[in-house]
């Protein structure tokens, strides 16, 4: 799978072709150590890989690579020989200073001209996990880790879902009763776990303040000591993106799965609340197939300007509203989204759910992707991949949430299931694919 990074990751793929043209600007002076972990293993991208990841004309646009977490099994990163090269100069520990004098070298022009290009480089990176510290820059720092069948407070561990560079999800039971539920466990060690952890924390302090609903994954203990982790709700192990393009879900289907992820944010909307992440990972179908909306790292207070300050801005890049992107660079705003963003984002989902793809996603390539969510009016709603007819009361929904203008769109999401609820009664009947439809 790619990043959620790969805008930034894009944009620093165009920097790095330009390095000559940066102002000067004084050159970095750290030197603490990093380097790129030996479970990452970058392979050269095959055929039919660059075909179903680049589309089309795009997989010729030069050597492409896979940076692969052998841990997990998954992919991490589709990177351009440029950037597979910068992470092996880090198959060893190497300072930042060391790195960009070697770039430059290579680049042909003073350390001066690419030091900010490197260090926002650098910043990525870190933060993606391909360059971990390493030496005596950051003693201590380490990860720590449950094991399976280990007992934690009223919660029996069981199997790593996924771990991050701060977190693991873990399968877990409650003793006694057999409750699923899921472990987030904070595993960061050093001296970058305070504000990681704070930040951590005040996801759980977020949930714990909002009123339960059937479509929003619940909080069901938090404990804030060593170790530091949270008990969720099971929320399934399907997120709604798994089975958007399947075509044995009927359109009530679809429209009653649209309609729960639109209350489950509009829930959140209601009570002053952003989510802070809408994408169609971050919703998921339980066994008995209902919705439910999970991962509130990125949430925050609507209207809160410190929140918005601190907290990172998250969001994949099929689903980046278009205020969100700068007209001239095509880069990620620091301007963090509002309701009407997250309306946007809506759009995208209900499309993705209804049609079976999002409406831009064919466009893989950031900057392509990010011209058209800026400038071309997004697809129109029309058959499910089932070759069932929208009705045009859901399409014009649709539409209206993804409008380029914010003040076009839906004020906030509460607004937008009233129009989803009221287009369901309007509904007609389903029509499929060649039958006559009357205008």
């Amino acid at each position: 799978m790619l990043l959620e990074v790969w805008p930034q990751i894009e944009r620093a793929e165009e920097q790095a072709s330009a390095l000559a043209h940066h102002a000067p600007i004084s050159v970095m002076t750290q030197q603490r150590l990093y380097v790129f972990p030996e479970y990452f293993e970058l392979h050269p991208l095959s055929e039919g890989e660059g075909e179903s990841l680049l589309g089309g004309s795009d997989a010729s646009t030069g050597e492409r690579f896979m940076v692969v977490d052998t841990r997990a099994h998954q992919y991490c990163y589709l990177v351009n020989l440029v950037i597979k090269s910068y992470l092996e100069l880090f198959r060893t520990p190497r300072a930042e200073a060391e790195a960009l004098e070697e770039l430059a070298r290579q680049a042909g022009c003073p350390p001066e001209a690419i030091a900010e290009t490197v260090r926002t480089f650098f910043r990525r990176m870190r933060r993606a996990g391909l360059l971990r510290s390493a030496g005596a820059d950051f003693r201590g720092e380490s990860t720590w880790a449950l094991t399976p069948g280990q007992v934690l407070g009223e919660y029996r561990v069981g199997e790593l879902i996924v771990e991050k560079p701060d977190v693991a999800l873990h399968h877990a039971r409650q003793v006694g009763t057999g409750i699923p539920v899921v472990l987030k466990v904070f595993i960061l060690r050093g001296p970058r776990a305070g504000r990681e952890r704070e930040l951590f924390g005040r996801e759980f302090s977020l949930m714990a303040g909002l009123a339960p609903h059937e479509n929003v994954c619940r909080l069901l203990a938090f404990h804030p000591g060593e170790p530091c982790y949270a008990a969720l709700e099971y929320a399934g192990s399907t997120p709604i993106r798994q089975v958007m393009a399947e075509d044995f879900l009927s359109l009530p289907e679809r429209v009653r799965i649209g309609a729960e992820a639109l209350a489950a944010l509009a829930h959140l909307h209601r009570h002053g609340f952003l989510h802070g992440d809408v994408h169609s990972r971050n919703f998921m179908l339980t066994d008995e197939h209902r919705v439910k909306l999970i991962d509130f790292g990125l949430s925050r207070r609507s209207g809160d300007a410190e929140e918005a300050a601190c907290v990172p801005h998250g969001g994949l890049p099929a689903f980046m509203p278009p205020e969100r992107i700068e007209p001239g660079s095509l880069s990620i705003s620091i301007r963090p989204g509002d309701m009407r963003s997250e309306v946007f984002q809506l759009g995208v989902l209900l499309h993705g759910i209804l049609t079976g793809h999002e409406p831009f996603s064919e466009r893989v390539l950031w900057r392509r992707l990010a011209q058209a969510i800026r400038s071309q009016p997004a697809p129109r709603a029309v058959w499910t991949p089932e070759g069932e007819r929208i009705p045009a009361a859901l399409a014009d929904v649709i539409g209206r949430a993804l409008a380029k203008a914010p003040e076009e769109r839906f004020p906030c999401a509460v607004e937008m299931l009233e129009g989803w609820r009221a287009a369901q009664r309007r509904g007609a009947r389903p029509v499929r694919a060649g039958e006559g439809v009357c205008p």
